[in-house]
């Protein structure tokens, strides 16, 4: 079921565990072989599509675990046996932050099908859907089903005519098998939903499939309304994973939904296995995040901008300003020309309004995206761009950025790659690197010049893991008669001391001290700007989830917290250095 219309009166089920587990803090500790053993629980529940992999869950898979995305959709698709797998694309940029050119967009869809994707669903941040016609062409001519994506937010009114003509033109794209309706923070009350979806209907010919993401139990209210008014299919996840996310559960949903005219097609049984299996994957510091955001006002935003946002306030002292904040992020979005909340506009739209409430002057200095979406770089506005915003902008004198074709970008690249791995350094450039040395030479060979075929790729990768995480020299197995080793090429630490790959870091000298570690590869920060204080110094006392520093990985900023309570010792990296996976940062004194 690519476009998930209900069969027989019953409402589609387009599940999303898969990609709500990918995206930071839980996909810097999720491998491929976990993703594997969450799709084979998922494969029988009944949905009609597994969505599996999005540009937050990428950047995880890159910068976390340097893991490339392409061997987690094609682990997945055969694990699958043959279910609609889907990923998530944006319009104009893919999974990165920066628009790419045509024939890379064309590459990535060759690349994806060959991965085991049958499903291309398009989000736009401007919901321009001629910025999404050269991706929705080329996932057509590929033979993938096309679901384009119209993402509400704050501006303009949601009873505004513009939605159901952006509506009508996205499902005329080409290759459209459905829409998808999505609505990231809640901005749809659930008593406003049949209403919102029947305009919408009434603009449409085609299936049209809803995704709510809200706080406070509001997204199942909205999805069983939105059964109620005929909606042809709903996103839903796993149980603990829907909590996380504030979504939907499939297992609530279907108990809401029973006796009633129309059912969720889902396996109440295979859901429940699938829950049990998937549960325990999940960091207890995302849960914790999602407990507490429970108690907090309900604010509407997308949860992991609300999480930043929450983190990022608390810092300042300014927790009693979060609603304000949260009004400051609808005011933003709508000067900037009526964007929505959708990655990667989103969090640039978050800092902005952080900029505001902590004392600056509206729009004194404008977050560089903002600027490229307020001079009309990301597709046309859609209401007017504030004055202030429109001269901040032009003060920013941005440098143009530059297509390059997938001809320039091979010519770049380190000589050697496969043409899976020039999309993605076309999107990310030398980020990726690490990804292709894991590849190739992460430290490891695999004797296998006449293994069978029993000894494959997955069973390499995953000795790789086990090379990696644990203070071993090499792991040999034996399958069928082959003998496959794989062996560290440098130096394994001293039983009990922390791995350092590579920096500064020094492993602790002194015993009984604890490690804080580097969850991914990036830019080390020890505060928050360049004039701010540092989070932590040396000799202060810090409690289990306060954040300790920055790491910046794809252009975006990820806080690191300390597990457990304790005296900070020692500061082992050094400010603005790039650190590894892994890498000791501090060592602290329970």
């Amino acid at each position: 079921m690519s476009g998930a219309r209900g069969g027989s009166g019953d409402v589609g089920y387009v599940d999303t565990t898969l990609r709500d587990l990918g995206p930071l803090p839980s996909g810097e500790a999720l491998a491929t072989d976990d993703l594997v053993a969450a799709a084979a629980a998922l494969a029988d529940v009944g949905a009609g599509t597994l969505e599996v992999l999005d540009a937050r869950s990428v950047r995880a898979a890159i910068g976390g675990r340097r893991e490339s995305p392409w061997d987690r959709l094609r682990a997945v698709a055969r694990e699958v046996r043959g279910g609609d797998v889907g990923i998530v694309a944006l319009a104009r940029s893919i999974w990165g932050q920066q628009p790419v050119a045509e024939d890379v967009i064309r590459q990535f869809v060759v690349c994806a099908r060959e991965s085991g994707a049958t499903r291309v669903r398009i989000v736009d941040p401007m919901n321009d859907s001629e910025s999404m016609e050269p991706l929705a062409r080329a996932a057509r001519d590929a033979g993938a089903a096309i679901v384009p994506t119209l993402t509400l937010g704050p501006a303009p009114d949601l009873a505004d005519p513009r939605w159901a003509e952006e509506a009508a033109r996205m499902s005329a794209l080409p290759g459209a098998v459905g829409l998808c309706v999505s609505d990231l923070g809640g901005f749809v009350a659930p008593r406003m939903v049949g209403e919102v979806l029947g305009r919408l209907r009434a603009a449409v010919s085609v299936p049209i499939e809803l995704q709510v993401q809200a706080p406070g139990g509001i997204a199942p209210l909205a999805a069983t309304e939105a059964v109620a008014a005929g909606v042809d299919g709903i996103h839903a996840a796993a149980g603990p994973i829907a909590l996380v996310a504030a979504r939907p559960s499939a297992e609530t949903l279907r108990a809401a939904l029973r006796g009633g005219s129309r059912e969720l097609e889902c396996d109440r049984e295979a859901v429940d296995r699938a829950a049990r299996v998937v549960g325990p994957m999940l960091p207890a510091e995302r849960l914790r995040q999602a407990a507490a955001a429970v108690y907090g006002p309900a604010l509407r935003l997308p949860p992991h901008l609300e999480t930043g946002l929450a983190s990022r306030m608390g810092r300042l002292g300014l927790s009693h300003s979060l609603q304000s904040a949260a009004d400051e992020v609808a005011e933003v979005a709508a000067d900037v020309g009526g964007a929505t909340l959708a990655y990667p506009i989103g969090e640039a739209i978050v800092a902005q309004a952080i900029r505001h409430v902590t004392g600056e002057r509206r729009f004194e200095q404008i977050e560089a995206p903002l600027a490229r979406v307020a001079l009309g770089e990301f597709g046309a506005a859609r209401v007017p761009v504030a004055d202030d915003v429109a001269d901040a902008a032009k003060a920013e004198a941005l440098a143009e950025h530059e297509l390059f074709s997938l001809g320039a970008v091979a010519a770049d690249a380190p000589e050697g790659m496969s043409d899976e791995d020039l999309v993605l350094w076309a999107q990310f450039g030398s980020v990726v690197q690490p990804v292709l040395e894991r590849r190739r030479s992460i430290g490891a060979e695999a004797e296998v010049a006449d293994a069978p075929a029993a000894i494959d790729r997955q069973l390499i990768d995953t000795l790789v893991d086990v090379v990696e995480q644990a203070n071993q020299a090499e792991v040999s197995v034996e399958v069928a008669g082959a003998r496959l080793t794989v062996r560290r090429t440098e130096p394994v630490p001293v039983a009990g001391t922390p791995h350092v790959p590579s920096g500064d870091g020094a492993a602790p000298q002194a015993s009984g001290l604890l490690p804080v570690e580097s969850p991914m590869v990036g830019t080390f920060y020890r505060a928050s700007s360049p004039d701010a204080e540092p989070f932590v110094e040396v000799g202060q006392r810090v409690e289990a989830g306060q954040t300790v520093c920055l790491i910046e990985a794809m252009k975006l900023f990820n806080e690191i917290v300390a597990d457990q309570p304790g005296i900070v010792r020692e500061i082992l990296a050094e400010n603005e250095a790039p650190v590894e996976y892994g890498q000791a940062l501090f060592l602290i004194e329970p």
